[in-house]
């Protein structure tokens, strides 16, 4: 999708499922929010089957980081919310995402 733009409609934050951590995420979102990581973890996030960090999310399935105009970590957000919709995608992302509709 060389056309793709985000619009930042924070679509892909409302859907349900878990946003998992890589090498570099937990270290980024700390800095961003100034926490030593080890607070950080054990704030925001959950370890999936012992094996997969994983942001904890909202009842509603909101994202944690999704305040009234956006994500409040768009510069530090984890490597799963910056490849949406390039290196991944679900079969309902066209339906929400806005910059997907564009394409």
């Amino acid at each position: 999708m060389p056309t793709f733009q985000c619009q930042r409609c924070s679509a892909c934050c409302r859907q349900p499922g878990f946003v998992y951590l890589k090498k570099g995420d937990v270290e980024r979102l700390a800095a961003c929010l100034e926490m030593d990581i080890y607070p950080f973890t054990e704030t925001y996030c959950l370890l999936m089957d012992r094996q997969h960090l994983v942001l904890k999310k909202n009842p509603d399935e909101t994202c944690l980081f999704l305040g009234p105009t956006g994500c409040t970590v768009y510069a530090a957000r984890p490597t799963q919310c910056r490849d949406f919709p390039l290196n991944w995608k679900t079969e309902r992302s066209q339906h929400y995402c806005e910059g997907m509709k564009k394409v």
